[in-house]
């Protein structure tokens, strides 16, 4: 077992290093474009992967300085991550008067229908045509609906006016639950200075500031996901079952806003089946499994019975999951309108099934061997090469679409990946929990191998950028 973990560290940090590699070569055309010289976009890309991997180099170093400040002081490291955590919160609110954030695309019309269900107007009144059935057809984002309705109801009730200050407040805690639990997390693993390093190796993650406004599913799940791998955590260094009732329940509600959460599930799997040594495991695996059911289909249930969709509509618009898959399967592997209207455009959940798997099949076969290896580079580059995870994009906010913002965020970005890089070629004997974590985010990189992807889906794994 120690010889497969140490070569699963050291190929973790080679594919570290190939995605690094990838995403800078295709940043260059990007950045040349914009400088407007060839010349200096490769010079320009070189000297920022450079830089990264100098600071990575840094911080690894820094561990030792962080070793002779904190020692085993636990105490001393939370009251510097108090500071820590104080001056993300100011930098947070900062950020969010500095903009008018106006929610878009999906986020648009989960919002525009729990307005309409809060001020009693039809669910999809001013929702865009092509979208009437948006919520038989996206029924991942019941849960979010159900938050957001809910927070627009109370507002509603008090002040009679519906605005986005309850789910942006929401949004703000939400970041800095996950900040902090994956600090417990941490101290659960870790040394105390180990502990505080992977704090401030965490504010590198832009997200947490970039995304305050921006109450969308990916930052929403972020504390639910960060909060069942803590409880997994504090199982796993305890062995005491109770752990798994509040780690499944969560883990459910984490599912349901963010479908990929589902890749932490083989990784629990695998750690307890062929790491944990323990006899009555399974009876634990077992309990954190049925919890995990159950919980999912209340809330699929209370979701759907607030948004009003009803099983006939479901069977007849809802996408099947190898949609994503087929969207996926060609180019830069996002979203694709064209993808979106053919799957759209057969009624009845089986015609949609039969009609994606048949396009998937096109597009495999089409491509080749050559031309199927050329578009997973495209969909590596895609996923992994853009620092600000879009942060612009969806926000109007112009400092976020400024050239100084996207410098910055992709130094970051790359630190914070060859630094992973580096941790793990070098670690010669990684723990069990380290290894764990290794699992989940080799997982994370396979599901967006396979499913639609788009960089913000790394958003919501924060806590692995911040531990590994």
């Amino acid at each position: 077992m120690v010889i497969m973990k140490k070569y699963f560290s050291i190929i973790s940090g080679i594919l570290f290093t190939a995605v690094i590699m990838i995403s800078a070569f295709s940043l260059m055309p990007e950045i040349s474009s914009e400088l407007n010289s060839h010349t200096s976009g490769v010079i320009l890309t070189i000297m920022l992967v450079g830089v990264s991997f100098l600071l990575s180099a840094v911080s690894c170093k820094s561990e030792k300085l962080s070793e002779r400040l904190i020692g085993s002081d636990s105490e001393k490291a939370d009251r510097i991550f108090c500071i820590l955590a104080s001056g993300l919160l100011f930098m947070q609110i900062l950020f969010v008067f500095c903009q008018d954030f106006t929610p878009r695309n999906d986020l648009s019309y989960v919002c525009k229908g729990a307005e309409n269900l809060v001020t009693g107007r039809p669910l999809y009144e001013n929702i865009p045509d092509i979208h009437k059935h948006y919520f038989a057809v996206y029924p991942n984002n019941h849960a979010l609906f159900s938050v957001i309705y809910l927070l627009y109801k109370v507002e509603y009730f008090f002040t009679g006016n519906v605005t986005n200050i309850l789910p942006t407040i929401l949004n703000i805690i939400s970041l800095n639950i996950s900040y902090m639990l994956m600090y417990m997390t941490a101290k659960l693993i870790y040394t105390p200075h180990k502990a505080f390093v992977c704090a401030v190796r965490g504010l590198m993650f832009t997200p947490l500031i970039t995304y305050s406004a921006f109450f969308y599913t990916d930052s929403m799940a972020m504390p639910y996901i960060t909060g069942a791998l803590y409880l997994y955590m504090k199982w796993r260094t305890s062995g005491k079952i109770h752990y798994m009732i509040p780690c499944g329940m969560v883990l459910a509600v984490a599912y349901k806003l963010k479908g990929s959460t589902a890749l932490l599930i083989p990784a629990v799997i695998i750690d307890i089946v062929f790491i944990y040594r323990q006899k009555r495991k399974f009876i634990h695996l077992g309990l954190l499994m049925t919890i995990f059911a159950v919980f999912c289909i209340i809330i699929s249930g209370v979701s759907a019975s607030i948004i009003g969709v009803t099983e006939y509509e479901m069977e007849r618009y809802k996408f099947p999951l190898i949609h994503w898959i087929m969207m996926s399967a060609d180019g830069r592997g996002g979203y694709c309108a064209d993808d979106f209207f053919y799957t759209l455009s057969f009624n009845g959940y089986d015609r949609k099934v039969t009609a994606d798997t048949e396009r998937l099949i096109s597009k495999l076969s089409g491509a080749g061997i050559s031309g199927f290896f050329g578009h997973l580079i495209q969909k590596i580059s895609y996923t992994w090469r853009d620092g600000t995870y879009m942060a612009g994009y969806y926000n109007s906010y112009s400092f976020l679409k400024s050239y100084c913002f996207y410098i910055f965020t992709g130094i970051c970005h790359f630190t914070m990946l060859s630094g992973k890089a580096r941790r793990c070629i070098s670690e010669k004997n990684p723990s069990d929990y380290e290894f764990m974590l290794k699992i989940m985010f080799a997982g994370l990189f396979a599901f967006l191998m396979i499913w639609e992807t788009r960089c913000r889906y790394l958003v919501s794994f924060f806590a692995l950028f911040a531990l590994i």
